[in-house]
């Protein structure tokens, strides 16, 4: 993933977010520190919804019941 400074951002803001839109990503930094991230939409939604606490509480019921031998073989998926 790219750095990109604030003061930098603020002079090329319209050529990064064009870049963002193609599939780029940024970590913006002030001061030389990690400060923000720049995701394309797309990505930015998968990163909200792997942390959302729904899927965050399933995860961790998925993981108790493969521990207790509770699973399902993948031919009873299909």
């Amino acid at each position: 993933m790219a750095e990109i400074g604030i003061k930098e951002l603020k002079t090329t803001a319209s050529t990064v977010i064009e870049r963002v839109e193609a599939g780029a990503a940024y970590v913006v930094t002030k001061r030389g520190r990690p400060a923000a991230v720049l995701l394309p939409v797309d990505e930015a939604e998968d990163l909200v919804l792997a942390n959302a606490d729904e899927y965050l509480q399933m995860r961790r019921e998925a993981r108790v019941d493969y521990a207790k031998g509770r699973t399902v073989g993948l031919k009873d998926l299909v």
